[in-house]
């Protein structure tokens, strides 16, 4: 019983360091998803303070608004390729953006802000 006691207690200790040192090895990257379907008069305000509309977008523009000044917004295609890529100077919260060079299809917008977590959101150009 003694030995199985120690055995266990090892492996505790092992399993427990081992992992502590994998954790340590990872890159920190924090990214917050959500679904901003929303339409043109009900721009639905998500947990970040993040407004996208309108969605679906119809007339070539999207506007988005946060609560935050954000430093980047990405649009990327269905296959993870970038369409558009801005970068921001401190301060700035809300943006216009022309979309009339896009195809029609499903995009992925990604909000970049300083020192803290993307925001990213689905979005339906028409």
């Amino acid at each position: 019983m003694k030995n199985f006691l120690l055995f266990t207690a090892i492996f505790i200790v092992w399993a427990g360091s081992a992992i502590a040192a994998d954790s340590h090895m990872r890159v920190p990257y924090s990214e917050t998803y959500a679904s901003a379907l929303s339409y043109a008069d009900d721009p639905r305000q998500n947990d970040n303070g993040i407004q996208m509309y309108p969605n679906p977008v119809t007339e070539g523009r999207i506007t988005i608004k946060s609560e935050e000044s954000f430093t980047l917004i990405q649009i990327l295609n269905i296959t993870g390729e970038i369409v558009y890529n801005q970068e921001f100077p401190a301060g700035s919260n809300s943006e216009v953006i022309e979309l009339n060079n896009i195809q029609k299809g499903m995009y992925l917008v990604r909000v970049g802000f300083a020192g803290k977590p993307n925001f990213t959101a689905k979005i339906i150009v028409k």
